[in-house]
């Protein structure tokens, strides 16, 4: 009968040390459950030197760009003012107007009242400190000058709108088409040039550290990327004979003088291509269509020569919009 009572109690004592350790261990994991979803909160989000606790329910933009880039990642119905040029999307241009980043309408955007204020050309300090006092938080992020930068004011819009969570993810998906554009555009070309304007001295290119220059390099060797000057001469346009000329809108090809013209590869070949310079001055994914139409174009008279391939050569940049000939040009107007 002891032994019994014995075997019965110890049998008791380690059905409850068990009870005990599962119970502890239970209470540690919803302790590691609590801490997981803390550390997992989307917020805060701090971009630009602003950290912000929520998602803005309410959002100006004095950038075109901007204004775009948030209709393209699901935030437009958000904006309850823009800048007197932002026209794209259409939907852009039934929220009221509130002036510029250089001449803002201060009065009208505190009538508004929008959480964020955001813009990517400096505003007045006198400007921002009246939109502060009246509770207006003013964000600038900066004109990108490259592809990966322009991806990344994508990812700095959607942390602010989605936090961190969700974030990554809507940029990722807003960029994924261009990112791929430019990607398959690499090396369509052996060598271009992208110019921006015609003066008296020659034409002045789009350089290494500029948007459009890293646009241009993305399709090839980019012939101005190293220069130290804007201009190039006729005769080193002519040495470096680039075999596609990127023009910026409103240059026709008609504005290259016509002995030079004709012995140049590029208009021999029929790869001039015309571009609207907003494109790269504010660039968004929208870059992507155009992209494609300029690099196929290209590899199709080419051969699909693929001219990443070949040794010196470098294609590291980023392409966008416009047309070559008449026949691409009717179709980026669509």
């Amino acid at each position: 009968m002891i032994k019994k009572l014995i075997l019965i109690f110890s049998a008791a004592a380690v059905f409850l040390c068990g009870c005990t350790q599962i119970t502890e261990n239970e209470e540690d994991e919803a302790v590691m459950a609590d801490v997981s979803v803390s550390e997992a909160a989307p917020y805060p989000v701090t971009v630009g030197g602003l950290t912000f606790n929520s998602s803005p329910e309410t959002v100006g933009s004095l950038s075109p760009a901007v204004t775009e880039m948030l209709f393209e990642l699901g935030y437009g119905d958000r904006l309850i003012c823009r800048s007197d040029y932002c026209c794209y999307p259409e939907e852009a241009e039934n929220i009221p107007a509130a002036g510029s980043a250089v001449n803002p309408d201060i009065d009208g955007i505190i009538k508004l009242s929008p959480a964020l204020l955001i813009t990517q050309s400096p505003i007045a300090n006198k400007d921002i400190t009246r939109l502060s006092q009246a509770g207006i938080s003013v964000l600038s992020i900066p004109a990108p000058r490259s592809a990966e930068e322009l991806t990344e004011n994508y990812r700095s819009l959607s942390l602010i709108f989605s936090g961190s969570l969700e974030g990554e993810e809507r940029a990722d998906k807003a960029t994924e088409d261009l990112r791929a554009a430019l990607s398959e555009a690499k090396g369509s070309c052996e060598s271009l040039v992208f110019i921006m304007n015609i003066t008296d001295d020659g034409f002045s290119a789009a350089t290494g550290d500029s948007f459009a220059g890293d646009f241009a390099a993305h399709f090839g060797r980019n012939i101005a990327a190293g220069n130290t000057s804007l201009t190039l001469t006729p005769e080193e346009l002519l040495a470096a004979d680039p075999q596609v000329i990127l023009l910026a809108h409103p240059l026709e090809s008609s504005d290259i003088d016509s002995e030079l013209s004709s012995q140049l590869s590029a208009f021999s070949e029929g790869h001039v291509f015309v571009i609207d310079a907003s494109l790269t001055e504010r660039p968004t994914a929208r870059l992507a269509g155009i992209t494609r139409k300029i690099s196929e174009a290209v590899r199709e008279d080419t051969g699909g020569a693929d001219y990443a391939e070949i040794p010196g050569t470098s294609a590291e940049t980023v392409p966008e919009t416009a047309v070559v000939s008449e026949q691409l040009s009717e179709d980026v107007n669509e």
